[in-house]
């Protein structure tokens, strides 16, 4: 591929290795993107009638949920025109699904919430989503970072949730404990503040929308 050729990555079975990076964080990123303004998006329904609203973003992430499970299901096929050993640590696949998608509903609570009040905050949210996808390792392998900045950069929860989608999909390894560990706090950290910006706010949403 281009990409690994401008970056002179040298990784086995580099398709399968791009599309195990590649597919997590198209879900991730869009999933944000679209649950951001699905608050915005659905005033004349928020004003006339009330129910939970945080079912609306909901709906949005599992809509992409069932895509990125089909891409998933996809991969798999791909995977066995690569040659790719299927193992038993495929068992902690669900685990990081889990892990990703709290993650996106805990910051498309807080967005979805802000961009409510602040329509910028989705502009900004793309801004973020852009330098993100950088510091995630999703065209180079982990191992291409700097030693002395491996730690923080193992901060990030998508470096992590990418990194452990290809030691379980690819490489037939289990994710690394710790970091995985490191990840869900930031998670349940990201899915607690999201929580409590939208209930905060959302008894004004009717309002402001």
């Amino acid at each position: 591929m281009v990409f690994s050729f401008v970056l002179r990555i040298k990784v086995e079975k580099y398709p399968v290795f791009v599309l195990c990076g590649l597919l997590p964080w198209s879900f991730s990123s869009t999933g944000l993107s679209y649950s951001s303004t699905a608050i915005s998006e659905h005033a004349n329904l928020i004003k006339k009638i009330y129910f939970p609203r945080e079912i609306i973003p909901l709906g949005v992430i599992l809509a992409r949920l069932v895509n990125f499970l089909i891409s998933l299901g996809l991969l798999f096929i791909f995977m066995l025109a690569f040659r790719v050993k299927f193992t038993p640590y495929l068992i902690f696949l669900p685990l990081i699904i889990a892990l990703e998608l709290l993650l996106i509903i805990g910051l498309s609570l807080f967005f979805t919430s802000l961009n409510t009040f602040y329509h910028d905050v989705g502009f900004i949210l793309e801004f973020i989503l852009f330098g993100w996808f950088y510091i995630t390792p999703v065209f180079y392998p982990v191992s291409m970072v700097p030693e002395r900045f491996l730690k923080f950069y193992m901060l990030n929860p998508m470096a992590v949730i990418v990194h452990s989608y290809r030691r379980v999909l690819l490489y037939g390894q289990p994710p690394e404990a710790w970091h995985l560990f490191l990840a869900f706090l930031e998670v349940l950290a990201a899915l607690l503040i999201g929580w409590a910006v939208f209930r905060r706010l959302e008894y004004r949403f009717a309002e402001v929308l």
